[in-house]
C-alpha cells in the first residue's frame, strides 16, 4: 500500500503531542499526523504504547477522516497518571507502537475553572466566555463534545468555536434539567471528559441582565470524578423509519428479573447501523434497563473473535421514546473494528453477577 503523502517516511514527522487524562479511554490522535500516516494506521486494529519499562496494548478506532487510541485498561492507570499530562508519541512503524515520553504534568491551579451563563429553552446555544476559552483552548479542543452534569442527570452536548463565538449546545439540556424560562448558571470545568458541573443561579423572563463572567476559581485537587463519554454527533436514538429488533431469548425473560445468568439477545443490523460515518450508542432492551442494569455503572464489552475488551459506562437515555441504558465510546470502537453490515446479526450475552457484556456477530450468508 502506497504511503498516505508523496514523502518518505524519513520526510514525514513521526511523532506528535497529545494529553492523556485520568478515567478516559480516548486519546486523540492529532489530524494532521492522521493524515500524514491514515494508510500505515489504517492497516492494524492493535497497537502498542510502550516507555523504557511499560507498554500496554491499545485499539486504533480509525475513519476516513480522524482517529483515536484506545485502551482496554486505562492508560493512565497503566502508567500512573493521576493528573491531566502531556506527552509526545514516537510512531515506530516497523514495531506497529506508539514510544511515549512524558512532557510533564498540566496544572491547572491558576486557571479558573468556572464561569456563569445562560441556558435559554429557545435558544440551542450555551455561550462560554472568550476569557475561560483562552485559558482552556487547549484542553477544551481536544474532543469535539462535553457533559453538562447535574446530581445524578448528565447531558451530551457539542462544541463550535468561531472566532468571536465560542458556544456549546445539546438538544436535551432544557428538557433533562426541567428548564422551561431563561436560566442564570454557574458551569464549572473539568478537564476530564471536558465535564461541566451546573449549578442554578436564578430563572428570569428577560435575559437582557444577564451576563456571562468567568470566576477565579482553580480545581479541586480531585479530578478522577468519573464522567461519561459520547463521541461527537452521537446518534442516540437508532432510526426511526427502521424497526427496533431486539429480541431477547424467551428462556432468558425470568432471568431479566431474577439476576440469574446468562441473559441473551438478539439485534438485526440496520441500515443506519451499518452507516458508521456517524458515531452511534447501543441502547440495552428496555427491560433490562428497568432489571439488573438499574443500578449498574458499567458494563465490560468483550468480543472473543477480536481479543476486545472495553469498560463502558453506562448513560441513561432522556428521550420520552428510549427510556433506557445505553453505552456509547466503547460500542462504537468495536462498530468501527467489525464493520457490520445490513442484516448481520449481533448476539449479545450478559452476564449480571460481573457486569460483562460478550457480544459476536453472526454475517448474513
Amino acid at each position: 500500500m502506497e504511503p498516505s503523502s508523496s514523502r518518505t517516511d524519513n520526510q514525514r514527522n513521526n511523532k506528535f503531542e497529545t494529553i492523556i487524562c485520568p478515567d478516559e479511554d480516548k486519546i486523540e490522535i492529532p489530524r494532521s499526523f492522521f493524515e500524514e500516516w491514515k494508510h500505515e494506521l489504517l492497516r492494524n486494529q492493535h497497537a502498542k504504547i510502550t516507555t523504557n519499562d511499560k507498554s500496554s496494548v491499545i485499539h486504533l478506532c480509525l475513519t476516513d477522516e480522524e482517529g483515536f487510541i484506545y485502551c482496554e485498561r486505562m492508560v493512565a492507570e497503566k502508567f500512573g497518571f493521576q493528573k491531566p499530562t502531556k506527552v509526545i508519541m514516537d510512531y515506530k512503524i516497523s514495531k506497529n507502537e506508539f514510544q511515549m515520553t512524558v512532557i510533564g504534568t498540566i496544572d491547572n491551579s491558576n486557571r479558573p475553572t468556572l464561569f456563569e451563563t445562560i441556558i435559554n429553552p429557545s435558544e440551542s446555544n450555551i455561550h462560554i466566555p472568550i476569557d475561560f476559552y483562552q485559558q482552556w483552548e487547549r484542553e477544551l479542543n481536544r474532543l469535539n463534545y462535553g457533559w453538562i452534569v447535574w446530581n445524578d442527570k448528565s447531558v451530551p452536548v457539542h462544541f463550535q468555536f468561531k472566532d468571536t463565538d465560542k458556544v456549546m449546545f445539546g438538544n436535551d439540556v432544557c428538557y433533562t434539567f426541567g428548564l422551561e424560562r431563561p436560566t442564570k448558571v454557574h458551569l464549572e470545568y473539568t478537564v476530564t471528559n471536558n465535564q461541566f458541573s451546573l449549578t442554578f443561579i436564578e430563572s428570569f423572563d428577560d435575559q437582557s441582565h444577564a451576563s456571562t463572567e468567568v470566576f477565579e476559581e482553580g480545581l479541586t485537587d480531585d479530578e478522577s470524578d468519573e464522567g461519561t463519554i459520547i463521541l461527537d454527533n452521537v446518534e442516540e436514538v437508532e432510526d426511526a423509519d427502521e424497526p427496533q429488533n431486539d429480541v431477547i431469548n424467551p428462556n432468558n425473560q425470568q432471568a431479566v428479573d431474577a439476576d440469574e445468568e446468562p441473559i441473551e439477545w438478539n439485534k438485526i443490523v440496520t441500515t443506519s447501523m451499518a452507516k458508521l460515518s456517524k458515531n452511534q450508542v447501543l441502547h440495552f432492551p428496555n427491560a433490562l434497563s428497568r432489571g439488573v442494569l438499574s443500578q449498574a455503572t458499567f458494563v465490560d464489552l468483550i468480543s472473543e473473535d477480536i481479543d476486545f475488551h472495553y469498560r463502558c459506562p453506562i448513560h441513561t437515555s432522556t428521550r420520552s421514546q428510549n427510556m433506557g441504558a445505553f453505552i456509547g465510546d466503547g460500542w462504537f470502537a468495536y462498530m468501527l473494528t467489525q464493520r457490520p453490515r445490513p442484516g448481520d446479526t449481533l448476539i449479545f450475552e450478559l452476564f449480571p453477577d460481573t457486569f460483562q457484556l460478550f457480544v459476536t456477530i453472526q454475517r448474513r450468508n
